[in-house]
């Protein structure tokens, strides 16, 4: 006879599915944005080639040669983020800048916000020490924070500030969008897993109970504060040692 797992052990499992899960679903948003991305600068390549051909001033041809440069570029950057991502969380812990995971994840969408003219304000502290954690699903929770972010400012609102600091001997990252918000009812139930305010039908819901999953794991703890059409601050804390 097969022998029952533990509950604990069963949430555990489902955790970790569920952060899997989600992942899965965050890299297919953004692998259909890099396409795109990387589909203008092809593009632009080409027609920085074609321009080329018909120059006769070594001037101009320099010039046409630093955009081709730069756009490649902007494709080598757009990948080396996107693979970062991808790749499967280690569960080893390293030593690591709680502003550069930070940084890292904004990264991904830096060029979305800038397109839909969204502003991103970035006030972190100087003061915080390294700490020894899991970089790439802190990564990842960031990741999922900044997406939320900029769907909810897709629909009204106009900037992202993110901060960070320590409070009461934690490090502290704050996340604050003027979006339209969240009612009381739904706010009841954002780390469900499933449960979404979305009605797009790739929304699947995963988003926040894939971060609380990760932060608490990590050590430390998330809150949202949120009223319907006055924004939204995620605020994280995560332990020193």
């Amino acid at each position: 006879m097969e022998q029952l797992l533990p509950q604990d052990e069963i949430t555990k499992r489902f955790l970790e599915k569920l952060v899997v899960c989600q992942r899965l679903t965050l890299l297919g948003k953004l692998s259909s944005d890099l396409t795109h991305e990387i589909n203008n600068q092809l593009t632009g390549v080409s027609g920085y080639a074609q321009l080329l051909l018909g120059q006769e001033r070594a001037l101009l041809i320099a010039r046409e040669l630093e955009k081709i440069s730069s756009s490649a570029d902007e494709c080598k950057k757009l990948i080396f983020n996107y693979k970062r991502l991808a790749r499967f969380t280690n569960q080893e812990k390293e030593y690591c800048s709680l502003n550069i995971i930070i940084r890292q994840a904004l990264d991904l969408f830096r060029r979305q916000f800038a397109k839909k003219n969204l502003e991103i304000t970035e006030d972190y502290s100087d003061d915080l020490p390294v700490i020894e954690t899991n970089a790439g699903a802190l990564e990842h929770a960031f990741a999922n924070i900044i997406q939320n972010a900029l769907e909810a400012l897709q629909e009204s609102g106009s900037r992202l500030s993110i901060r960070t600091a320590i409070e009461d001997q934690q490090l502290l990252a704050v996340f604050e969008d003027d979006g339209p918000g969240i009612s009381q009812e739904a706010h009841q139930r954002l780390f469900a897993p499933f449960f979404s305010t979305k009605s797009h039908l790739h929304c699947m819901g995963l988003g926040l109970a894939a971060t609380k999953a990760v932060v608490e794991e990590c050590g430390g703890k998330i809150r949202v504060d949120s009223l319907s059409e006055s924004g939204t601050s995620v605020r994280i804390l995560l332990p020193l040692e």
